[in-house]
């Protein structure tokens, strides 16, 4: 095998509660976690010698700020070796978005070089390898829904049907670790705000354009509105597909980046 073609999906999070905080830093998260049919797509192909990484995003420069980057360089790391490639990333999945769309990617590099070189690493190896790099890493080798609890190492299947969504991106990225810093400033503030995602509250706060977003889903007939993660991407649930596209038409004359998807199995 000379080449794998990889999809990788982006997730919301239907709620995310904060149940405490670890000596070290790590805070203690419970929450459901959903794929969605927002997808990037990563070519990995053999090369004799050298890397060559290209991105329809010119702005996702190969350092070590990608998770593409970190996820090539951790298994090159722990297996002791170096991996020859060419990386042809599509990116569809707004970056900074709350959508897990990064970290997806980096899932997408442990997974199909795994495959490509027939490495018969396990899904739990993999999974405690890349749990350093972030929270969401478990969940997005794993990629079904799923009751995450811990620091992300904790995940319980669970039944989801499809359900036809919004998603509404602002056009800016928020800071994961930033976003956490707010809240650690701004606890006991959101106790009365009836929201599913404790870090909804900081960040509103912050970016009070937002509010706009919120209200605005739920104004279209939505029976579930909430951020996604660490925000700035906010998602609608609709009873119909019908119902969804019609909130689309609505919306999109008001904000510059409405995307209408599903959830997935």
């Amino acid at each position: 095998m000379d080449q794998v073609t990889i999809e990788t999906r982006a997730k919301i999070n239907r709620g995310l509660k904060i149940l405490g905080q670890r000596k070290d830093g790590y805070h203690l998260l419970k929450s459901k976690m959903v794929p969605i049919d927002l997808k990037d797509q990563i070519i990995l192909k053999k090369k004799d010698k050298g890397l060559v990484y290209e991105s329809n995003l010119v702005d996702l420069a190969w350092d070590k700020n990608n998770f593409c980057y970190k996820c090539l360089d951790l298994l090159e790391k722990k297996l002791n070796r170096k991996f020859h490639l060419e990386i042809h990333l599509e990116k569809k999945i707004p970056l900074g978005a709350g959508l897990a769309g990064g970290t997806a990617n980096g899932a997408g590099i442990l997974k199909g070089i795994n495959q490509l070189y027939d490495l018969g690493l396990d899904l739990q190896t993999l999974q405690a390898w890349a749990l350093d790099l972030g929270a969401d890493f478990p969940f997005c080798l794993y990629d079904h829904p799923a009751e995450v609890e811990g620091i992300g190492e904790k995940i319980r299947p669970i039944q989801e049907k499809p359900t036809p969504l919004l998603l509404i991106n602002p056009g800016y990225q928020l800071s994961t670790k930033e976003v956490y810093t707010w809240y650690d400033q701004d606890q006991g503030q959101d106790r009365d705000l009836g929201v599913i995602n404790d870090l909804q509250g900081p960040v509103l706060r912050r970016h009070p354009d937002l509010v706009e977003v919120d209200q605005a889903l739920k104004k279209t007939g939505a029976f579930e509105v909430s951020m996604s993660g660490s925000g700035p991407t906010f998602y609608g649930l609709y009873p119909s597909l019908e119902a969804r596209d019609q909130a689309k038409k609505a919306l999109e004359a008001y904000f510059p980046l409405v995307i209408a998807g599903t959830t997935g199995i």
